[in-house]
């Protein structure tokens, strides 16, 4: 499979492998492209009065936090499916048939990555598609901007994965670090319960998280009908994540680590 000639080919052979096995077992895929939609019926009503009665918006209908919220915090989840993608080669006794073979610890990061990343742009596609026909979320600001910043949020989930891949030594460990730094970061960021209604030392801290940023930039545009001006700033925090993480990697992923692939 990894005979090829070029690079392209090989990151391809590696990337089709796992796109068959993302497809063969698509319910970790299911679930939390559900979730948040389940967490936008859930906190629409609630962020309705908030928005109306407490942030000055008196047409809002509630997904306009509810929504971002929910997206943005189930976004990082897709974290863990990429650690899972490397793990379980470690666990299935694959790892050194991909060290034995040609190809690059570059080559393997890229075609490991491109269809978790591919999914988490239909994910995320599909949850802004329910937030606006199914929960009737209305933008002020130019839908391509909320495009853009989308997409930079999933460069900052890639990169924080890829991240956790380099550092984790097993699966176990990158699980808890995923779930409970994305639960942690998400809360701090806003995801949950909107900023302004967090405690002060949590407002204060909430600006070192990628959350708070991508928040930022769809309020602005959502809400206050800014434009393309007001996600540069966000994008580009976001985009720094994943440059961050893909640095990361470039140091610390190694064909040699050891990594423990089941529990």
């Amino acid at each position: 499979m990894l005979l090829h000639d070029s690079a392209l080919d090989r990151v391809r052979a590696l990337s089709w492998a796992d796109f068959h096995r993302i497809r063969s077992d698509p319910a970790q895929l299911v679930v939390i492209t559900l979730l948040p939609i389940g967490m936008m019926a859930f906190l629409t009503p609630i962020d309705k009065a908030q928005l109306r009665f407490s942030a000055g918006y008196p047409h809002a209908n509630g997904v306009e936090q509810a929504g971002p919220g929910s997206i943005v915090l189930f976004a990082f989840f897709i974290t863990t499916l990429l650690g899972a993608s490397f793990f379980r080669e470690h666990e299935w006794g694959t790892w050194d048939r991909l060290r034995a073979a040609p190809v690059r610890a570059a080559e393997i990061i890229v075609g490991k990555s491109l269809p978790l990343l591919a999914f988490s742009a239909v994910q995320l596609t599909l949850l802004w598609v329910v937030a606006f026909k199914v929960f009737d979320l209305h933008s002020k600001g130019p839908i391509a901007a909320i495009g853009l910043l989308t997409a930079a949020l999933a460069v900052a989930t890639w990169g924080f994965g890829i991240a956790l891949v380099s550092l984790c030594r097993t699966i176990d460990q990158l699980a808890i670090m995923a779930q409970l730094g994305s639960l942690a970061l998400g809360g701090l960021g806003g995801t949950i319960a909107p900023r302004d209604t967090l405690p002060h030392w949590a407002q204060t801290l909430s600006p070192l998280t990628p959350q708070y940023w991508a928040l930022r930039g769809f309020k602005d545009v959502i809400l206050d009908g800014a434009g393309f001006g007001a996600v540069i700033a966000p994008c580009l925090v976001l985009l720094g994540v994943g440059g961050a993480g893909a640095l990361l990697a470039v140091f610390r992923f190694r064909l040699s680590h050891a990594k423990v692939g089941r529990s």
